[in-house]
């Protein structure tokens, strides 16, 4: 098992090359936060990841996320579970109840189950993110990167009383930096003209992993997400 002085020594080199990226793009590097991602990872690499400093964590499956979450019991008050991967409608419920956010939100029936369970079971919203399919592969969930349907379909949230924090993707797999940046520069255009034409804030834009989260930043990042980075091979 991977321990948290090494997970804090990552950490620190990875926020090195987040102050880096900004720096040769005007940003300011506080404004970049670090998303573990956990997946197949036991819940001492949870625990061990919370007492190197990571506040953010991220888990692809809601069984499995939910389970290491109750193992862990009491963690810091500033320290947020993320449903990163695709649900399934059935799952909604146990994501509402155990994460702190869904950043996957990838179509309507997913939004309007959450909507739904926020009117029954009286539940607050989660932080939610809009999943969008940047690179255009069929492996990627997430909607389409058009413009009038993201409008049409925040539009739709708005309608169901849910208040998305921004857009979230997934860069193209092994086709260079160049690719990734060129996915990652389309979620931004797009964040700003959804800003624009629905007067959202939509602050946040979920992007970059390990391999991509430098490309990520310099097209406005406010989140990237780093599992092998920090952890080693999955399981390892």
């Amino acid at each position: 098992m991977v321990e948290s002085d090494v997970i804090a020594q990552r950490l620190r080199k990875a926020r090195e090359e987040i102050a880096a990226a900004c720096s040769g793009c005007g940003r300011n590097p506080e404004d970049v936060r670090i998303m573990a991602v956990t997946k197949t990872h036991p819940v001492d690499v949870v625990r061990a990841a919370i007492d190197a400093g990571v506040r953010l964590i991220g888990e692809n499956r809601v069984t499995e996320g939910g389970r290491k979450i109750r193992r862990l019991g009491e963690r810091p008050a500033d320290c947020r579970f993320h449903m990163i991967g695709p649900l399934h409608r059935k799952e909604v419920r146990q994501a509402m109840r155990d994460f702190d956010a869904i950043d996957s939100v990838d179509r309507m029936k997913i939004a309007a189950e959450v909507a739904r369970r926020m009117e029954v079971k009286e539940l607050p919203q989660p932080r939610l993110l809009v999943e969008v399919n940047t690179s255009g592969e069929e492996s990627k969930h997430g909607f389409a990167p058009d413009p009038p349907l993201l409008e049409e379909t925040l539009g739709r949230m708005a309608g169901l009383g849910l208040e998305p924090n921004g857009l979230m993707t997934i860069g193209p797999l092994g086709r260079g930096p160049a690719a990734a940046r060129e996915a990652f520069a389309l979620l931004r255009r797009l964040a700003e003209g959804l800003r624009a034409g629905l007067g959202m804030e939509l602050p946040e834009l979920s992007m970059g992993m390990t391999d991509d989260f430098v490309e990520a930043v310099r097209e406005g990042a406010t989140t990237v997400r780093l599992g092998r980075y920090l952890f080693g091979s999955r399981g390892a």
